[in-house]
């Protein structure tokens, strides 16, 4: 509408892979959170600091994953 071409003049990255990234034109390249392992480390997390509250507070590394699509002008047909 603005006369911005994607990728050509600008590259577009998501996050989360929403539902519709595969269906818009051109197809929108994305990084994909590991949203079921995040909500079952918190509630561990929340488990282990309720039954012990002087747990200290500690990080949790997950790993998603990048979906590649045109969106980003690297896509290999």
């Amino acid at each position: 509408k603005i006369g911005v071409s994607v990728p050509g003049d600008v590259r577009v990255v998501g996050f989360d892979d929403a539902g519709f990234a595969s269906l818009v034109s051109p197809p929108l390249t994305t990084y994909r959170q590991p949203c079921q392992e995040i909500a079952i480390s918190a509630f561990r997390a929340m488990l282990d600091r309720i039954q012990d509250p002087s747990l200290p507070a500690r990080s949790i590394r997950l790993t998603g994953s990048l979906i590649v699509r045109e969106s980003c002008g690297a896509y290999a047909k």
